[in-house]
């Protein structure tokens, strides 16, 4: 055996690979013969069945039974799922209800509808949370049929005939409400508009009802402080109307009142309701105390001296009464209240008084109206009661002096009475004001109480202030009391006189007046 080379097929056989396939050509064409067999059976029995019609009406239903039939199963199912695809992609409302379109018996028609519910459902939360006819109508715009139409249309109904009940309620109130504000207005008066807001509290005329209120009751309270004002009549009362009302209905009249108020000579004035009125006078010069040719004249009286008063200052018209008094314990300025020794009280003057009582009443006036009050001085009170007279006595003679003066007179049986006098009340004082004034307004100068003054006692005038001002030479232990009394003789009613008593002691003859500068 030789172990060289050897050519294919030295061996009596060709390779496998380059060997002819029998066996491969005829199974194939044994399969071909298969396939022609089936398509030529199929077309006998399925496609050209025996039954055939042979009109051509018929012929043209066949075909399209047999185009239906022949079209595969998979492929309408695979059309459905497409759009069922396509909608879910797309995920809106018009996408499902397009499925729906297409496929109203579709594979997924539950799951388009469930979905197209959800939209209605939204659609109909929304209108819920609105809760307006406008909101339902909505709704129903959109879903005429939808799963709530018929609860969207009963709402609106509802609310319609709410809407017309309440509309029909606000006409009558609206009726009512104009009727109570003619009313009101035709009343035109606190109360009324009182009522009208008591009913209509945020009514179409609410604010205006609480306009005019205000502007009555402000035109009220202007007329109650005028009406104070004037009752009081005092500079005080006029000045406090003025500050409470700077814009008030009766600004012009307080402002005359107040100028008509203003000290000058002989006008008079009152600083409060309960203070005393007071009487301005003018500058001057006058010769006060006695000459030394007057042989009725005490040494003490003398010698006269000219006094000159630069300035105008008040007095008290009448001397301090009662009831003067009386205000100056109910508010705490002076200590106790005087006996009236039964005569009565009120407008008489006040007794039983000492200096110092007197000298506490002026303090307490002056706190209150912060003007400067005090005793007069001894020439104040001379220069008041003389009035511009130069004779010993008021009205020029001891007869005279009966119009002016509560002296003692004829009734009183008292040996030194004046017996050219007749005396209503002859053991007692008069009320204050009771006889005439003097040249300068001023009353009770003489007679009636004798007055206590500022100045202490001195032997004589001489050397005395000549400017007016009270001389607190001498003993200031006693002070001087001048004018007379209801007991008093002619002589001690004259002008000039004077008596002198301590200033701690209280009597039934001796009262006070005061005076105030008036350039405060």
């Amino acid at each position: 055996m030789s172990n060289g080379w050897q050519p294919p097929g030295s061996d009596g056989f060709l390779p496998r690979d380059e060997r002819v396939p029998w066996g491969r050509w005829l199974a194939g064409t044994a399969l071909f013969a298969a396939i022609i067999g089936g398509a030529i059976w199929l077309s006998v029995t399925v496609i050209i069945p025996d039954n055939v019609p042979t009109n051509t009406g018929d012929q043209t239903e066949v075909a399209s039974d047999v185009q239906a039939a022949a079209a595969p199963e998979p492929e309408k199912k695979l059309k459905d799922d497409e759009a069922w695809v396509k909608a879910l992609e797309q995920d809106t409302l018009e996408g499902y209800r397009e499925y729906l379109a297409l496929f109203p018996n579709g594979k997924h028609v539950e799951e388009a509808q469930a979905e197209i519910d959800r939209y209605d459902d939204e659609a109909w939360s929304v209108a819920e949370r609105r809760d307006t006819i406008s909101g339902y109508e909505d709704y129903l715009e959109a879903w005429p049929e939808g799963r709530h139409a018929s609860e969207a249309r009963q709402r609106i109904a509802e609310m319609k005939a709410a809407a017309e009940a309440i509309s029909k309620d606000a006409a009558e109130r609206a009726a009512q409400e104009a009727a109570d504000w003619d009313r009101a207005a035709r009343e035109n008066t606190i109360a009324s508009y009182g009522s009208y807001l008591s009913k209509h509290p945020t009514g179409a005329h609410a604010d205006d009802a609480r306009s005019r209120m205000a502007q009555l009751q402000a035109t009220a309270a202007d007329k109650s402080a005028w009406d104070q004002a004037v009752t009081l009549g005092t500079a005080a009362g006029y000045e406090q109307y003025l500050t409470s009302f700077p814009q008030g209905a009766y600004v012009m009249q307080a402002t005359a009142a107040l100028e008509n108020l203003k000290p000058a000579p002989g006008r008079t004035f009152q600083d409060c309701g309960t203070c005393p009125p007071m009487v301005a006078l003018p500058s001057g010069t006058a010769e006060l105390g006695a000459p030394e040719t007057d042989s009725s004249a005490r040494p003490n009286e003398k010698p006269a001296r000219p006094v000159t008063f630069s300035r105008m200052f008040a007095i008290s018209v009448t001397e301090v009464t009662f009831a003067e008094w009386q205000a100056c314990v109910a508010d705490g300025g002076c200590a106790s209240t005087p006996s009236d020794n039964g005569w009565g009280a009120g407008r008489r003057p006040v007794i039983n008084v000492s200096w110092d009582d007197a000298q506490a009443y002026a303090t307490w006036i002056s706190q209150k109206t912060g003007h400067s009050y005090a005793l007069p001085s001894e020439a104040q009170w001379e220069y008041a009661a003389r009035g511009g007279e130069t004779s010993a006595w008021q009205g020029g003679s001891a007869a005279a002096i009966c119009a002016f003066a509560n002296g003692a007179a004829q009734e009183s049986g008292l040996q030194w009475a004046n017996k050219a006098c007749s005396d209503p009340a002859s053991d007692r004082t008069m009320p204050a004001g009771t006889l005439s004034p003097n040249k300068f307004g001023v009353q009770d100068m003489i007679g009636n109480v004798g007055e206590w003054t500022l100045d202490c006692n001195t032997l004589n005038l001489r050397d005395a202030p000549t400017d007016g001002s009270g001389d607190l030479r001498g003993s200031c232990n006693q002070r001087t009391v001048r004018g007379g009394s209801w007991f008093s003789d002619p002589d001690d009613l004259r002008f000039t006189s004077r008596l002198m008593q301590r200033r701690g002691d209280s009597n039934d003859f001796t009262g006070f007046r005061l005076v105030r500068n008036i350039s405060n």
